[in-house]
């Protein structure tokens, strides 16, 4: 009989901390992977939520499951290290790095170990990410960084679709669903603990591709993510922005090269200037003191980024290579238009109150005759073409240049909005893809 090579051993972290609501569908989703040699480790920061017992016990009977149970709350960056420790000591080839609130396709770890295989320069792999209660939309495929150390998720909220399946270089990698090369690790180190969370990831990123190694898109592998684009309320929204804010400036100091850092320095400070004004039209003064304050922390951590670096440099590692992939446009991240149910915010137009909609859509009726009104702001791409559905029934089919309106028979409960066209944001110049405008009132409710 002939021999059956090994596969790589991939080591999967999943770090939390009070997630108890999440683990379910993440560890669901893990164990039925097609892939035959995968690891799953929960990295609990110490929760107190009963979230060790939870997989102990509806997990703990799968050989491949483990649980690492951290003395205190290490963090993001502090926790996931103890399991990329693990995981090289094991001896793993590769690390799947995934957020708890996540859920994996089957066989995206045997997509994602299939591209490395085939790409051994790649250090790091983004599957796509879409959002959990919306996968058709996008959470992220890679990280995108400006010239100020702005990093967001390229094709936030965007539409999936085949022009987002094609592999491409990226600069980074969003942490929620990371998949790395442990032979890179062993040359760049692990993640910057003194960052705590926030930019991190792109932290290690930067020194993956300085270590001679490639960041990639793998879009065939799938992770769906309960995403939320909001920084919370009061304090733990002004830790959140300080956080971000001061990492930026932690990013620049220990990654950046020097002749484009001093080049670039105007418009450093053109986005902190720009960043405080806002902050104080909008009436939040908060914010700017938050900027201040990184801008403190950027001087006093001069010293330890200039050890950072002189550590590379020894190393023999190239300062830079991420560069080309480095965003002069725009300096900070782009607004994030996230729909509820497929729906973006109600506008005016032509006099009616609609809503845009995304590629699907959803909404309750008691029952009875609907009005429906599709507006199609830009006829010159050609017509709106949107579907009802009922209980797998189509119930009409929506098409104008212009404006119309069409009475439907619907039953109570659900009716689904199918858009069989988009207007794309690239041909629009809106912040996202839309299937269509609609608007609706009950004429006659069943009784």
């Amino acid at each position: 009989m002939p021999l059956t090579m090994p596969q790589p051993l991939v080591y999967v972290l999943v770090i939390n901390w009070n997630g108890l609501e999440h683990l379910e569908d993440c560890f669901r989703s893990l164990i039925e992977t097609t892939y035959p040699d995968a690891r799953f480790l929960l990295i609990d920061n110490a929760s107190s939520d009963g979230s060790v017992t939870f997989v102990r016990e509806h997990f703990g009977s799968d050989a491949r499951v483990e649980v690492i149970e951290c003395a205190r709350n290490l963090g993001w960056s502090g926790g996931n290290n103890v399991g990329l420790q693990r995981a090289i000591d094991d001896g793993a080839d590769y690390v799947f790095l995934l957020n708890n609130d996540t859920a994996t396709a089957r066989d995206a770890i045997a997509e994602l170990v299939a591209m490395a295989e085939a790409r051994p320069e790649t250090g790091a792999l983004a599957p796509k990410m879409l959002l959990f209660d919306q996968p058709f939309l996008l959470n992220s495929l890679g990280l995108e960084c400006s010239i100020i150390a702005s990093s967001w998720d390229r094709g936030l909220g965007r539409t999936d679709g085949p022009q987002w399946d094609t592999p491409r270089q990226v600069i980074g990698v969003c942490g929620g669903a990371w998949f790395v090369r442990v032979a890179a690790l062993r040359k760049t180190g692990l993640l910057p603990e003194d960052f705590e969370i926030y930019l991190d990831d792109l932290d290690l990123c930067l020194r993956l591709w300085d270590a001679g190694y490639e960041a990639w898109t793998c879009p065939t592998a799938r992770v769906r993510h309960k995403f939320s684009a909001t920084y919370g309320h009061g304090e733990r929204a002004r830790r959140k922005y300080y956080l971000s804010t001061r990492n930026r400036f932690r990013i620049m100091l220990r990654n950046f090269p020097w002749p484009r850092l001093i080049a670039h320095a105007p418009a450093v400070l053109v986005g902190e200037g720009r960043a405080v004004g806002r902050a104080l039209l909008d009436d939040e003064p908060w914010r700017a003191g938050m900027h201040v304050r990184a801008w403190l922390d950027a001087l006093a951590y001069l010293p330890h980024a200039l050890v950072a670096r002189a550590r590379r440099r020894k190393a023999g590692l190239d300062s830079g290579r991420f560069w080309p992939l480095v965003r002069r446009r725009p300096l900070f991240c782009p607004r994030v238009c996230l729909p509820e149910r497929g729906w973006y915010e109600e506008v005016a137009i032509q006099g009616r109150r609609v809503r845009p909609m995304s590629a699907r859509a959803w909404a309750n009726t008691p029952g009875g005759r609907l009005r429906v009104f599709h507006v199609n702001c830009y006829p010159a791409l050609g017509p709106t073409e949107v579907v009802l559905h009922a209980d797998g029934v189509e119930l009409a089919c929506l098409s104008t240049m212009n404006a119309d309106a069409a009475v439907v028979e619907a039953p109570p409960g659900t009716i689904e909005f199918e858009a069989r066209r988009l207007f794309p944001a690239e041909e629009t110049g809106e912040a996202v893809d839309v299937g269509g405008w609609i608007g609706m009132e009950g004429l006659e409710a069943r009784g």
